[in-house]
C-alpha cells in the first residue's frame, strides 16, 4: 500500500502540490501515543493568605452551557478589582476542576459547592503545607483556536516526533448515561461511560507563507490519508493505492473538496471542521480525532472503522477557494 500524493506533484514552484510528501504508512501495528498535553488548560493557584483576605468571594459569576447530558460551567463575568481579576481569570473560560474535583460533570451550583469545600479545607490546612493552597483549572477555548493559527514551539508544545502540537478535551471521561432529571435511567437507556475525548493537531509541514487562512464556508481541496490509530490500519485516503490500484470510487483523484463547517453529516468526520480551521495552502497537519468527533460507538465496520475508534488523518491543504498558490 502506497501514498501516491508525491507522484502527482506539480512542477510549479509555488504550488502546494510541490510541498506534498508521502506520509509514513503504518499497517497493522499497535500505536502507543503519549498522553497529550492539553494546550488550552490554565491553572490558577490561590494560597491560604489570599483566601484569608478574600472578601465577598472570588469575584466570579458562573453560567452553564448544556449539550444532551453534558454540562459546561463557564465564567460569565469577573467582578472589577476582585481577586479573580487580579489572578487574570477571563470571561468565557470553562471550569475544568476545583482542587481536583471534576467541574465538567456538574453544574454551576456544583462548582460553587466544590469551591466552598476547597476554601474550608485550605483554611484548615497547616501553613506551608501543599494543602494550604487551592488550585482552579480552566479551559480557554480561544487559545486552542489561536494556537491552530500560530502553532507554539515551546518544549512542552512540541510532540508527535518533534512537530508543534496543540490539543483540547472535547468531552470528559465519566458517566454518559441518558438520565431523567431525578437521576433515573431514561426508558430504554443503559449505564454507559466514556474515556477522555481529546483532539490533537500537529503541524507536519508549515506553509511557506500565509496571509489567508481557512475558515468556515471556505471551499477546501485536501489530500489525506486516514488510519485507525489503535491498529495503524489504513481505511481511507485520497491518494492511496493498493497493489498499484486506486481505491474504488476515487476515480484516480488525488484530492477531495468540501466546505469547511458545512459538510453533510456523516460524509466526513466532524473532527475535520475542528482540526482544519486556520489552515494554509501547502500546510500539512496530523489530526488525532477521538470517537466523539469521528464515527462514535458504532464506527463504520464496512469501511474498516471499528466502534469507538480513534482516527489519525494526515491532511494537506491543496487549494483554498480554488487557488492552489500560497496566499
Amino acid at each position: 500500500m502506497t501514498d501516491e500524493t508525491a507522484s502527482f506533484a506539480s512542477p510549479t514552484v509555488d504550488s502546494s502540490y510541490k510541498q506534498m510528501t508521502p506520509a509514513t504508512l503504518r499497517e497493522n501495528s499497535s500505536q502507543t501515543m503519549p498522553a497529550p498535553l492539553l494546550s488550552d488548560e490554565i491553572s490558577v493557584t490561590i494560597d491560604k493568605a489570599n483566601i484569608e483576605k478574600m472578601k465577598g468571594g472570588l469575584g466570579l459569576e458562573l453560567g452553564e452551557v448544556s449539550f444532551r447530558t453534558n454540562f459546561r460551567v463557564v465564567v460569565k463575568s469577573v467582578v472589577p478589582n476582585s481577586l479573580a481579576e487580579k489572578l487574570g481569570i477571563q470571561p468565557g473560560w470553562v471550569v475544568v476542576s476545583v482542587n481536583g474535583a471534576d467541574g465538567e460533570r456538574t453544574n454551576a451550583a456544583g462548582v460553587t459547592t466544590y469551591f466552598s469545600r476547597a476554601v474550608k479545607s485550605t483554611l484548615n490546612a497547616q501553613d506551608g503545607t501543599p494543602d494550604a493552597q487551592l488550585t482552579l483549572t480552566f479551559r480557554d477555548p480561544s487559545k486552542f483556536r489561536s494556537d491552530l493559527e500560530n502553532f507554539p514551539t515551546s518544549d512542552g508544545a512540541v510532540r508527535d516526533g518533534g512537530n508543534p502540537t496543540v490539543s483540547t478535551k472535547v468531552a470528559p471521561a465519566g458517566d454518559t448515561t441518558q438520565r431523567n432529571d431525578d437521576g433515573t435511567l431514561k426508558r430504554g437507556a443503559s449505564v454507559t461511560e466514556q474515556s477522555d475525548q481529546i483532539v490533537t493537531i500537529s503541524q507536519l509541514i508549515p506553509p511557506k507563507m500565509c496571509q489567508r487562512r481557512a475558515t468556515t464556508d471556505d471551499l477546501l481541496e485536501i489530500s489525506y490519508i486516514g488510519q485507525v490509530l489503535e491498529t495503524g490500519a489504513i481505511f481511507d485516503g485520497s491518494a492511496v493505492k493498493i497493489n498499484g490500484e486506486s481505491i474504488p470510487g476515487r476515480g484516480n483523484d488525488i484530492s477531495v473538496f468540501f466546505v469547511l463547517g458545512k459538510q453533510p453529516f456523516g460524509q466526513f468526520p466532524p473532527g475535520w471542521d475542528v482540526g482544519l480551521e486556520g489552515m494554509c495552502v501547502g500546510e500539512r497537519r496530523r489530526l488525532i480525532i477521538p470517537p466523539v468527533l469521528a464515527y462514535g460507538a458504532t464506527g463504520i465496520p464496512r469501511r474498516g472503522i471499528p466502534p469507538n475508534a480513534t482516527l489519525q488523518y494526515d491532511v494537506t491543504l491543496v487549494s483554498l477557494n480554488g487557488l492552489a498558490t500560497p496566499q
